[in-house]
């Protein structure tokens, strides 16, 4: 088996610095298994000085051709729908924000030739933004999946090397080239689902344990062998643990390396949460993602006049309730 990893970085951002944290993991409990770094031919120039690290723990660094035209985005998901062509045998992807925290040989007791986790840990019907989903599936490729209740997240796959495999990778670069150049959405789970859907949904369920999506559910984190932080903009994640913030990121940046602490804190990476830490249910997530919710906790966090006047209203209505109450 082989583990795959997909970087495209410029020295401006810190996709190199989450790979050096999860390629550091990995090693920490596979030794012996070989990973390669696929990168284009732009982010292989950079891969040296501070950025050269990446080469030590890497069996190889291979480049990919990819078109001169497409922007950063674009470059990583072309990698990503295509990269079963360019390596043999059975693979196991990992994305970039991930750390590794067990030892990763039973996956390849996987029966299906190519599996991934449910996105959000959650069946469509399940999730918060289902419809939204299967609405915006919809949108970009013109085709009704009412039926469909499977999304998956594909920041971890494991496949196999079979016609089969290699036919749904066709299409995925396939569907993925419709959504970002015809429909403007250079997201590669849309075209994964149509993909799937195309070639009989031989993608099967991954355990959970492999791609622990942190941000969505803990009900795998005590098992975790693989734990998914997340690259997006959700406010106040960085508040739940150093791995979902930048200052990690930007102190192997600055040195080249991982320090002591950092190093630390990925041996423990399942503790690695600030203290307190709240749950919240499914309702408060929902309000959240309400465009009030959203408004109401940026201006909270800005403590600006809005959040003032908010604050103002909330107290003289407490105070009439209290009053009338009294009555």
């Amino acid at each position: 088996m082989t583990a795959v990893y997909i970087l495209i970085s410029n020295g401006d951002d810190l996709f190199y610095e989450q790979l050096l944290v999860s390629l550091y993991s990995l090693r920490m409990h596979n030794p012996e298994l070989n990973v390669v770094v696929l990168v284009d031919e732009k982010t292989e120039r950079t891969l040296h000085g501070k950025r050269s690290k990446v080469r030590e723990l890497a069996n190889e660094i291979k480049v990919v051709a990819v078109p001169e035209e497409y922007n950063p985005k674009a470059r990583s998901r072309y990698i990503k729908t295509t990269f079963r062509n360019y390596l043999s045998g059975n693979l196991l992807f990992i994305d970039t924000d991930t750390v590794i925290t067990d030892n990763l040989r039973d996956v390849e007791n996987t029966n299906a030739d190519m599996a991934c986790v449910l996105d959000y840990h959650a069946t469509l019907d399940q999730q918060l933004d289902g419809d939204k989903i299967r609405q915006n599936v919809q949108s970009i490729f013109n085709e009704n999946i009412s039926d469909e209740n499977i999304y998956f997240n594909s920041g971890v796959i494991w496949l196999k090397d079979t016609p089969a495999v290699r036919s749904l990778f066709d299409q995925w670069n396939h569907y993925w080239k419709i959504a970002a150049f015809e429909a403007g959405k250079c997201f590669d789970q849309p075209a994964l689902m149509i993909a799937n859907r195309k070639c009989g949904h031989i993608i099967g369920e991954l355990d959970g344990t492999y791609n622990c999506q942190i941000l969505t559910s803990v009900r795998y984190l005590h098992k975790a062998k693989i734990i998914h932080f997340f690259n997006n903009v959700w406010q106040g994640k960085e508040q739940l643990s150093p791995f979902l913030g930048h200052e990690l990121y930007e102190e192997i940046k600055r040195t080249g390396e991982i320090s002591p602490e950092t190093k630390e804190l990925i041996a423990n990476c399942k503790s690695s949460f600030y203290a307190p830490t709240y749950f919240i249910c499914k309702e408060q997530v929902e309000f959240m993602n309400d465009i009030v919710g959203a408004t109401c906790f940026s201006s909270y966090l800005q403590k600006n006049l809005s959040y003032r006047a908010i604050r103002l209203f909330c107290q003289l209505r407490y105070n009439i309730a209290k009053i009338l109450s009294r009555k």
